[in-house]
């Protein structure tokens, strides 16, 4: 597997700063993933870019079949795995991947994929949507643009995100909803959450036009 600065993020490091009161992107999220699943009940569940279990704990374990949760970190995985295990057993499928348009995921009624685009492209994104077109019910995506703030929020922790500079791309909303367009996906909504440091996260669903 290549090389990815998001396999040398330690988890302690990568939710301290999330959760800096200065970012707020771990409250942020959490609210929005419970919305994503309120919005689009699933009996089948995949998150990409699951970490620890990024959103878990707003999903029912009483109202779902199955749990695939994709990262490129193992240690992330492991951590998730140690987390959610009792709540959810043999129903919670854990897999190290590359984040990129070869994953062939498991059957999912809403995949959802978290500040995941802004780190493989808009182009490898809508490439695996496309690969994966049979295997996707509802793609719920959140991105951020960055303002002046930059890729990496400023806390005490920056200095170990770095690295994700070499990967990191802002996403242009509207060019998401054109490049899903031309793979045989329409937006269905699109929703702002503004964040304490003046980034803003947007969420984008999508529907198959067939």
């Amino acid at each position: 597997m290549p090389t990815n600065p998001w396999r040398g993020i330690g988890l302690d490091v990568y939710e301290s700063h999330m959760s800096d009161p200065d970012v707020g992107q771990l409250a942020a999220l959490l609210g929005i993933t419970a919305a994503q699943l309120r919005d689009h009940p699933s009996r089948r569940v995949g998150i990409r870019g699951i970490a620890a279990g990024n959103g878990l704990d707003a999903l029912d374990e009483t109202e779902v079949d199955s749990v695939s949760g994709y990262d490129i970190n193992a240690d992330y995985l492991e951590a998730c795995r140690s987390r959610y295990e009792a709540r959810f057993g043999d129903r919670m499928h854990l897999i190290e991947c590359s984040i990129d348009r070869s994953l062939a995921i498991t059957p999912t009624d809403l995949l959802i994929a978290n500040l995941l685009i802004e780190y493989i492209g808009i182009d490898e994104f809508a490439a695996f949507v496309a690969a994966n077109t049979t295997a996707i019910g509802v793609p719920s995506c959140v991105t951020q643009r960055n303002g002046e703030v930059g890729v990496v929020s400023k806390t005490k922790y920056s200095s170990a995100f770095v690295g994700l500079e070499s990967i990191a791309s802002e996403v242009d909303p509207d060019a998401l909803a054109a490049a899903l367009s031309a793979v045989g996906w329409f937006e269905v909504s699109r929703s702002e959450h503004p964040l304490p440091n003046g980034k803003v996260l947007t969420r984008q669903d999508f529907a198959a036009t067939s």
